[in-house]
């Protein structure tokens, strides 16, 4: 069980919980982690069309896999990473399609960061993967 795992980071304290968690179960089933983390894009209107600006630059994006990379590793724990890229939106959709292409059993994210009126315009991307998934999700909250 849980030999397979995606672990969603964003480089805050919850992606660091995550990782603990994650870091955990692999230690207990021989399990391997996959990390992803999405550098987020959202599109700019300027009238009828729109541009697509990322929101985080590709090397911040990468560090964020690194990172997530030595520490499970320091832990003893298999790990590969990848940085891939979308639109906030799309986020959810991302994580799960990534997680079935790998062969993924487990998904672990952290839970939104926003509230108020924030949370009614950006989606929830665990709610999106918990929504979607084919397989199990484990929602991972810190105390950030």
């Amino acid at each position: 069980m849980y030999k397979n795992i995606l672990a969603a980071v964003d480089g805050s304290a919850h992606g660091g919980a995550v990782l603990d968690a994650v870091s955990a179960l692999a230690k207990l089933t021989g399990g391997a982690v996959h990390v992803i983390h999405v550098r987020p894009s959202q599109v700019i209107s300027s009238g009828i069309s729109g541009t697509v600006v990322p929101t985080e630059e590709r090397e911040e994006s990468r560090q964020v896999v690194d990172d997530a990379l030595a520490r499970l590793r320091a832990d003893g724990i298999a790990a590969e990473g990848e940085v891939d890229e979308g639109l906030r939106e799309d986020l959810a959709a991302i994580l799960v399609e990534r997680a079935e292409a790998l062969g993924s059993d487990l998904i672990a994210v952290g839970p939104g960061h926003y509230s108020g009126i924030a949370a009614l315009l950006h989606p929830s991307v665990s709610r999106g993967v918990a929504k979607t998934s084919k397989v199990s999700v484990l929602l991972v909250h810190s105390e950030a």
